[in-house]
C-alpha cells in the first residue's frame, strides 16, 4: 500500500490555499485554529501526533512553521515517516520583524497574489485569538530545532529543503543551514514571490512535491 502524502500549512494558512498546487495523492491538512490550540506550538505537535498514528507511514511536506512541524514528527515518530518536503522551513530563529511580514501579507493580498477569501479567512482566526495567534509566531521565530535536525539525520530520513532567492522570512541562508542540519538535499528556487512563492507557482509546487 502506498504511504499517504500529507501537507501541512504555514502559521495561519487554510489547506485551501495551498490544495491547487499539491499532486493528486497529496492532501493538505487543515490544522487548529489559534484559539483552540491557545497559541501553543505542542498543541499542534499533539494534532499532528494523532493524524500520523490515524494515517500511517506517510510522506510529509510542509511550508514554513508547518515545516517545523514535520521536523517534529519526524524526529518522534521515524517510523511513520517515509520522506520529508520542506517549503521555506522554520526551525532557526527569524529575525524579520512580525511587522514586515504583516505588511508583505497586505501587499500580496492587494495584488491578488493573497486569495481575498483565504486572506479574510486568515484575518478572522486571528481577530478570535489575538494572543494566541501572536503568542504562536513568537514561538515558530524562536525555534531551533538543531536537536530534532541530528535525530531525523540519524534516522536516515530522506529530506528535500526548499529555499527561494527572493525568501525574507525564511531566508536561503536560513534554509541552506537547515538542511545541512538534517543532512537533507538542498535546491533553491530563483524566482519572486518571497517566502508565498507557491501562491503564483502551483506547478513548480506539485513538480517540487513530486
Amino acid at each position: 500500500m502506498q504511504p499517504s502524502a500529507l501537507f501541512l500549512p504555514g502559521w495561519g494558512a487554510p489547506a485551501a490555499l495551498y490544495e491547487p498546487g499539491l499532486p493528486h495523492a497529496w492532501r493538505a491538512l487543515e490544522p487548529p485554529s489559534f484559539a483552540a490550540s491557545g497559541g501553543s506550538l505542542e498543541a499542534y505537535r499533539r494534532w499532528l501526533g494523532v493524524e500520523l498514528t490515524n494515517s500511517g507511514r506517510s510522506l510529509l511536506g510542509g511550508h514554513s512553521m508547518g515545516a517545523a512541524l514535520a521536523i517534529y514528527a519526524a524526529a518522534e515518530s521515524p517510523e511513520l515517516v517515509e520522506r520529508l518536503v520542506l517549503l521555506a522551513p522554520a526551525g532557526l530563529p527569524l529575525q524579520k520583524p512580525i511587522t514586515a511580514s504583516i505588511v508583505d501579507f497586505l501587499r500580496q493580498v492587494a495584488r491578488g497574489i493573497y486569495p481575498r477569501d483565504a486572506a479574510a479567512r486568515a484575518l478572522a482566526a486571528v481577530a478570535r485569538a489575538p494572543r494566541a495567534a501572536f503568542a504562536l509566531a513568537e514561538e515558530v521565530r524562536a525555534l531551533d530545532l538543531r536537536r530534532e535536525c541530528d535525530r531525523v539525520r540519524a534516522a536516515g530520513i530522506p529530506v528535500l529543503v526548499i529555499g527561494c532567492s527572493s525568501d525574507t522570512l525564511v531566508t536561503r541562508g536560513h534554509s541552506q543551514a537547515l538542511a545541512d542540519a538534517l543532512g537533507a538535499d538542498y535546491r533553491e528556487l530563483t524566482l519572486g514571490g518571497g517566502h508565498m512563492w507557491m501562491l503564483h507557482a502551483h506547478e513548480l509546487l506539485a513538480r517540487v512535491l513530486s
